[in-house]
C-alpha cells in the first residue's frame, strides 16, 4: 500500500517541481532591464535653509536617463498644496537630462521647520522615487 502511494505521489512531486522551476525562470527573464529607461537624480533632497515668510522658493532637481529607451515621467505629485512642481511632459532620451522644479510657497505657513515630499512616477526600471525639500520658515518681521 505504501509503495503504491509513493509510486503515485513521486511523479506528482516531480511534475510540481518542474512547473514551479519553470515559473521562476520565466520570472527572472522579466528582470532583464537592458531595454528599459532608468532615472538617476543628482540629489534626492534639498534643504532651503531659512525661508522668509510669504515667499516662493524653488529648487531644480536634475535627473538623467541612463537607460536604453526613452524615459517618460507619468506623474509628479507633491505631498501638499504648498508645493507645486514643473516637469517635462515629453520624453527624455537615453543619455539626456531633465529637470523637475519644486516650488515651495510659505504664504500662510507658521514659522518653524517644514519637510515636504514629491513622488515621481515613470516608465523607468525604478518606476517610483521620492524627492524631498525642507527648510525653516523665519519669524515674520514687524
Amino acid at each position: 500500500m505504501r509503495r503504491q502511494i509513493f509510486r503515485l505521489t513521486l511523479p506528482l512531486l516531480l511534475l510540481a517541481t518542474a512547473v514551479l522551476g519553470s515559473c521562476n525562470k520565466a520570472n527572472s527573464r522579466m528582470d532583464v532591464t537592458e531595454d528599459k529607461a532608468e532615472i538617476v537624480f543628482d540629489s534626492l533632497s534639498y534643504d532651503f535653509g531659512e525661508v522668509l515668510p510669504d515667499t516662493l522658493t524653488s529648487y531644480d532637481f536634475v535627473f538623467h536617463n541612463i537607460g536604453a529607451t526613452t524615459l517618460h515621467l507619468t506623474s509628479v505629485v507633491p505631498s501638499c498644496g504648498c508645493t507645486k512642481t514643473k516637469w517635462p511632459k515629453g520624453g527624455i532620451e537615453p543619455g539626456e537630462a531633465g529637470v523637475i522644479t519644486a516650488v515651495y510657497d510659505s504664504h500662510g505657513s507658521m514659522p518653524g521647520h517644514f519637510s515636504k515630499s514629491i513622488r515621481v512616477y515613470s516608465n523607468a526600471k525604478t518606476s517610483f522615487c521620492r524627492l524631498s525639500i525642507s527648510g525653516d520658515i523665519a519669524e515674520a518681521q514687524p
